[in-house]
């Protein structure tokens, strides 16, 4: 089992550390505290969908995960899903050849971040993927 603390960005350029623990031995289970709060727990079927939820919370509350899995241009292949458990994902670029890879739990700026949704309205654009009918106000 992994622990990290990262950043989240809050109103008025405020940060507050938030602390996870990443098990990935039987699954995907990660845990969340914030700042005077209780942990809280999220599984899911890979690290990734788990960084979704954690993050969905944390939006909630008004803040803004710092991390690499929260950049609107880092989204894990299918293959990564798989094989790395999520916890690994592709800085998405159109040039051919140029191929990133980053941990998801790495510290992001956060003027790197976007929220959730955000992120899934980019990542739609990014493979020309139609935004209406998919949750999203185009």
């Amino acid at each position: 089992m992994d622990s990290v603390q990262l950043p989240a960005a809050g109103p008025r350029s405020s940060v507050v550390p938030v602390s996870f623990e990443i098990d990935d031995r039987d699954g995907a289970v990660l845990r969340m505290k914030a700042p005077g709060g209780d942990w809280r727990s999220f599984s899911g079927s890979n690290l990734f969908t788990c960084l979704l939820s954690a993050r969905t919370d944390l939006e909630k509350e008004g803040l803004l995960l710092c991390c690499q899995g929260a950049r609107p241009d880092v989204f894990p292949s299918g293959m990564q899903q798989q094989m790395d458990n999520g916890r690994f994902a592709t800085v998405l670029a159109r040039a051919a050849g140029e191929t990133e890879v980053v941990d998801i739990f790495d510290v992001a700026e956060p003027s790197q971040v976007t929220s959730v949704e955000g992120q899934r309205v980019a990542v739609y654009r990014f493979f020309g993927l139609p935004l209406s009918g998919a949750g999203a106000d185009a």
